[in-house]
C-alpha cells in the first residue's frame, strides 16, 4: 500500500512540474532564470541580462534604433531592480 502512494506522489510530482515549466518556461531560456518570469525579472525572455542604460536618453535613443530596425514600437523605462533604464515592448 505504501508503495502505491509513493508512487502516486512521485507522478503527481512530475505532472507538476511539466505543468510549471509548460506554464511559465519559454523555449531558450538558459539555466538560471526564473521560470515564472515577473515585472521585476533582471533577464529576457531568453535568460539573457537585460542590458542598463545610465540615463533616460540613452536609453530613449536605443529604443527609437531598435523600433526603426523591428518595426515594433520600443519604448525606455526605469527598472525597479536596478535603478537603471532599459528598453522594452
Amino acid at each position: 500500500m505504501s508503495t502505491l502512494v509513493v508512487l502516486i506522489a512521485a507522478m503527481a510530482l512530475v505532472a507538476f512540474v511539466l505543468y510549471w515549466s509548460g506554464r511559465y518556461g519559454v523555449r531558450g531560456r538558459s539555466s538560471g532564470t526564473s521560470l515564472r518570469r515577473g515585472r521585476n525579472a533582471h533577464t529576457t525572455v531568453t535568460g539573457r541580462p537585460k542590458v542598463p542604460y545610465a540615463t533616460r536618453d540613452e536609453a530613449a535613443a536605443q529604443a527609437r534604433l531598435l523600433s526603426q530596425r523591428d518595426g515594433v514600437t520600443m519604448s525606455p523605462y526605469q527598472c525597479t531592480t536596478c535603478a537603471k533604464w532599459h528598453v522594452g515592448h
